[in-house]
């Protein structure tokens, strides 16, 4: 499949991938009161294997761990974390081991399903007690540098770094001549937004990326922003010289903080709203990322701030089947013992409602 981004810097192409996704994703045209154009960029359809927006960014890590001739990879997030199912899926697609560390996060249906797909695909799974799993990480990495002679790959949380985040300045270019206005991305760990913005920026388009926090300030802050800019036009550079040497402040991102309240993965009326409001139009989004993402759409267009704009909806949630549930007496301990307490909340997973995995998904 042809990548836009090597045909415009063509030294680029050089940069090792695997090729993950079905591009470029559609755009679908969508009609909403208050904004002058309304378009979704459908990211949720990257691969029919296990789609959403950490596929992209996939292509270039597992490219680059397959490279260094590695036979595992680390990665990190949340029990129902999106990238880390999504690590799992395609890590195991190439021939790689994959080892998560997760951190806790409240029951949800989503996370238990999540955590038993992992038992099915294998996964090796690591509990922290907290966001940072470094320690964690540590040990993992020791143990299995001795046992395979060679270090695992590691993987940011979210898949966020220099190389990561390549996969979004490409799908900046894959955006064809009804250049928008601006972009409605989810900021979770920024390598999506920050890539999307450098991709913009490159092009010289005046195109706005406006990124919802939806993770705590620690995980998303403009400082971390600043960092992962500069890694991923300094791992283009290194490709391509001829790519621009563009600096944080000739991105046009804007950073809001006003939906993260209160608290990550905590559902609110106003993202009930915008999910359901989303299911009306044929979108299938969630509560902890994407759906915050659409309500500060919504609320921006209620407040008459895009009548005249062309605006992109970028889905970055995984529409694709959830892979069949494994065994939990497969699991660690402490995640048997979590799906327990999803169990007495929400009832078998048979008896779960139909709607309820929209709540706690991880799509960034």
């Amino acid at each position: 499949m042809p990548i836009s981004l090597f045909e415009h810097y063509p030294g680029t192409a050089a940069m090792p991938r695997v090729e993950l996704c079905a591009l470029p994703t559609p755009v679908r045209a969508l009609s909403l009161d208050g904004v002058g154009v309304l378009e979704v960029k459908c990211d949720d359809l990257t691969s029919p294997r296990y789609g959403g927006n950490k596929v992209r960014k996939l292509e270039f890590l597992l490219g680059r761990a397959l490279e260094e001739g590695t036979q595992a990879v680390i990665t990190f997030g949340a029990y129902g974390s999106n990238h880390a199912l999504a690590t799992a899926v395609h890590a195991r697609a190439v021939g790689l081991e994959p080892h998560v560390v997760l951190s806790p996060q409240a029951p949800t249906p989503y996370a238990r399903a999540t955590l038993l797909a992992h038992a099915a695909l294998g996964s090796v799974l690591h509990v922290a007690d907290g966001w940072d799993g470094s320690r964690v990480a540590v040990g993992v990495r020791k143990t299995l540098t001795v046992a395979n002679g060679v270090e695992p790959y590691v993987i940011p949380m979210g898949g966020t770094s220099g190389v990561g985040a390549v996969g979004y300045v490409n799908a900046a270019f894959e955006v064809g001549n009804d250049v928008p206005d601006l972009v409605y991305v989810t900021g979770g760990t920024l390598g999506t937004a920050v890539g999307l913005a450098v991709g913009f920026a490159a092009r010289g388009l005046p195109t706005r990326v406006v990124s919802i926090r939806v993770t705590p300030s620690e995980v998303a802050n403009e400082d971390f922003a600043r960092r992962i800019c500069a890694q991923t036009v300094g791992v283009l550079r290194s490709f391509d010289p001829g790519f621009p040497e563009l600096a944080f402040e000739n991105l046009e991102l804007e950073m809001r903080d006003d939906w993260f309240e209160p608290g990550y993965g905590v559902v609110t009326p106003q993202t009930l709203d915008a999910v359901s409001m989303a299911r009306d139009l044929g979108l299938r989004l969630e509560t902890t990322y994407t759906g915050k993402t659409f309500a500060a759409l919504l609320a921006d267009a209620a407040a008459g701030r895009l009548r005249e704009s062309r605006v992109l909806l970028w889905n970055t949630y995984n529409s694709a089947p959830m892979p069949a549930p494994g065994d939990a007496e497969e699991l660690p301990r402490q995640l048997r013992e979590y799906i327990s307490e999803c169990n007495r909340l929400y009832g078998e997973p048979e008896e779960m409602p139909t709607d309820a995995v929209i709540a706690g998904g991880d799509s960034e």
